[in-house]
């Protein structure tokens, strides 16, 4: 039938479509935006410590002990290093908001005040206050005495130490890469293949004339479905590599089947509509009789036809 094919032109024009389309590697671009995102925070981070560096030094220590001024020297040395290495915690469960971490708990990697506690050997400190709360303010941590004696034996002052202590931002939801949406494509093109294959079998098997509008209605919906799943899922990089076609092949092969069904129909009811509208003509026919001897006599026979 020219009809039906004709109207799968569109279906097979979005098909190859789909399976011409070669997404770009998503994972590549992700991976490529998170360094540049992380580039930026360090660049931030080190910004907050040249201005630190630059502040402490210059503060008027007259009422501390030559030990105390050594021992804060010793500290701005180290932290100067800790500067240049460039390896900072990392901001995991407040995207988009600062949060300090006192041990970053992926990478091990401590805060520029804890990495000064672990330097002096208490460890022990960093231990204990990440153990109470990884995200805690220096500036709360006023009432911990072991922590304030340290900070008096090393010349510092706990506001000097809260200036210290940098919050992360990253990641950064600016630049997170796109959302997987790999599941709810492997989910929503299985219902809708489904979907489209139930409509196919139940109008090849008891509606191939198309005589059943539920069937047909079903099947156009199934395909509508199935084909909308397909397009969606050919446009995102994160969906499984079959969603799209098969998707769109399914609900395709729906659409023609439910699209043929309907049309024999309706060339059916058609024919129905020109055969009862047609005039009916009346017709007689006239034939001769021949006689045949002893058995009958000659005349003329009507046949009359309405």
């Amino acid at each position: 039938m020219i009809i039906p094919i004709v109207s799968l032109y569109p279906v097979i024009a979005v098909v190859a479509l789909a399976l011409t389309h070669t997404p770009a590697p998503h994972r590549a671009s992700s991976d490529a935006a998170a360094t540049v995102a992380r580039s930026t925070e360090v660049h931030r981070i080190r910004a907050h410590f040249d201005s630190v560096l630059s502040e402490l030094p210059a503060r008027d220590l007259g009422s501390w002990s030559s030990a105390q001024q050594s021992r804060r020297t010793a500290l701005l040395t180290t932290l100067r290093g800790y500067r240049d290495a460039g390896a900072f915690p990392h901001n995991y469960d407040f995207p988009g908001q600062p949060a300090p971490y006192f041990i970053d708990r992926k990478t091990g990697v401590l805060c520029a005040v804890a990495h000064l506690l672990a330097s002096t050997g208490r460890r022990d400190i960093v231990d204990r206050v990440a153990a109470s709360d990884n995200n805690v303010y220096v500036a709360q941590l006023a009432s911990d005495t072991a922590f304030v004696q340290w900070l008096h034996a090393n010349g510092l002052t706990l506001t000097e130490a809260a200036r210290i202590q940098v919050p992360y931002f990253y990641p950064s939801p600016d630049v997170a890469g796109p959302k997987d949406n790999g599941a709810a494509y492997t989910v929503g093109s299985a219902v809708a293949i489904s979907g489209s294959i139930v409509a196919s079998l139940w109008t090849t098997r008891g509606n191939t004339d198309g005589h059943r509008n539920l069937s047909n209605f079903a099947g156009l919906a199934a395909s509508a479905v199935s084909l909308g799943v397909g397009i969606a899922a050919a446009g995102d990089n994160t969906s499984p590599r079959a969603a799209a076609p098969l998707s769109l092949i399914a609900g395709g092969v729906t659409a023609y089947l439910s699209t043929r069904g309907m049309l024999r129909h309706r060339a059916y009811r058609t024919a129905q509509r020109e055969a009862a509208n047609r005039p009916r003509v009346a017709g007689a026919t006239l034939s001769p009789i021949l006689p045949i001897a002893g058995v009958s006599g000659a005349g003329v026979a009507m046949r009359i036809v309405f």
